[in-house]
């Protein structure tokens, strides 16, 4: 009695049960538990249970962000670069598209990115580059629709840019250059 095991402290006199050994102890944490005194003497049995939940919860909360829109797109990012499983792998990883070491921690993702506006999703500057803080922003929908490689470039007075982009700056109704061209 008073001995103490890890975060177990021994506080009663052994019980024998089954032809066991078994001891009451208090845990740090404040609970009282009955352990074989085998598992306490062999270190098997280090407290409560509290110990275990704690290292589960240590390694599952780095960051708070678990199941947050942000993590899920950082999560994609990823899979659809190296996961060749992934249904959208041809378009990334097998092209040569790759995630930048320091990214594969999302607290350094985040550090880097920050958090997105609303409406917003990450971006490549240049699609034929992988995805790093040089080639990454936040961009909104129309953005990252000019910025596909199906794109078609119009070069008009050393000025170079999409159909979408054209019509914007000209005032022109959606689909009046492609017919024009056509």
């Amino acid at each position: 009695m008073g001995k103490k095991f890890n975060r177990l402290l021994v506080v009663g006199e052994p019980v024998l049960t089954n032809e066991i050994l078994h001891y009451p102890c208090t845990c740090d944490c404040g609970r009282s538990v009955v352990v074989r005194s085998q598992d306490l003497r062999k270190g098997r049995t280090n407290s409560c249970g509290c110990y275990r939940a704690e290292k589960t919860s240590e390694a599952s909360f780095k960051h708070g962000m678990s199941h947050t829109s942000i993590h899920n797109r950082w999560m994609l990012m990823i899979r659809r670069c190296e996961d060749q499983n992934s249904k959208v792998y041809f378009r990334y990883g097998a092209r040569g598209v790759t995630v930048c070491d320091r990214w594969h921690e999302f607290v350094v993702f985040l550090a880097d990115m920050g958090m997105p506006k609303k409406g917003m999703t990450l971006e490549r500057k240049d699609n034929n580059l992988g995805y790093s803080k040089e080639n990454c922003i936040w961009a909104n929908k129309k953005t990252q629709a000019n910025n596909r490689r199906s794109s078609k470039i119009i070069v008009f007075n050393d000025l170079s840019m999409t159909q979408a982009q054209w019509e914007d700056k000209m005032n022109l109704r959606k689909g009046t250059i492609y017919e024009r061209l056509r």
